[in-house]
């Protein structure tokens, strides 16, 4: 595998304390069965503020990426994600849609159940009601079944310009399928992907 290539590197103000010791580093990497991908990682030196985005340099169809999750080992596959794509686990009602200044990120599955379990126990503490309570706990219950490899789950991505990937150590795991025009127009930032 290639070297990472530090393409750019510079000293800029930091947004938050405002001293001029924000370093931003723009480095080109070649990930295994995905391509160039630009890793832009700010870091303030003075207040410790840190920011770090991935975007692919290569445009590819809208694709959707599906692994079956059968096994705790499963959760160790590799996610990709950029900042237009959809994340979807349909056995656990979850949906996590790009917004206006998604990003990018590196993780594995494991990681994206764990940031959603995060999720899930801050809204238990602030539920108003014994009912919310109650349905934060059930899914939590899930949550931990599933990082257990006790609960068998589909993890989804869709990317409308086909910038994500899972990475799986048996590369036939992963299935990749087209995302159709029709399909495009209910996925957020699917117009992007569509040419008239």
């Amino acid at each position: 595998m290639p070297e990472p290539k530090i393409i750019g590197e510079r000293i800029e103000k930091c947004p938050y304390c405002h001293a001029k010791t924000l370093r931003i580093t723009e480095v080109v990497h070649t990930i295994p069965y995905f391509g160039e991908v630009l890793i832009v990682t700010t870091k303030c030196e003075c207040c410790g503020y840190k920011h770090t985005s991935v975007s692919s340099l290569g445009f590819k169809r809208p694709t959707r990426y599906v692994v079956e999750v059968e096994k705790e080992e499963d959760l160790n596959i590799r996610v990709i994600r950029s900042g237009t794509a959809t994340i979807r686990i349909p056995e656990l009602g979850i949906l996590i849609e790009p917004g206006p200044i998604a990003q990018g990120e590196i993780t594995n599955i494991e990681g994206v159940l764990i940031s959603v379990k995060e999720l899930v126990e801050g809204l238990l503490q602030t539920a108003e009601s014994e009912e919310e309570r109650e349905s934060c706990r059930r899914f939590l219950a899930q949550i931990e079944r599933a990082l257990k490899g006790e609960l068998r789950f589909t993890f989804i991505i869709e990317d409308p310009l086909g910038s994500s990937a899972l990475i799986a150590e048996d590369s036939g795991k992963v299935k990749t399928e087209p995302i159709s025009s029709e399909e495009l127009r209910r996925i957020k930032y699917g117009e992007l992907a569509l040419v008239d």
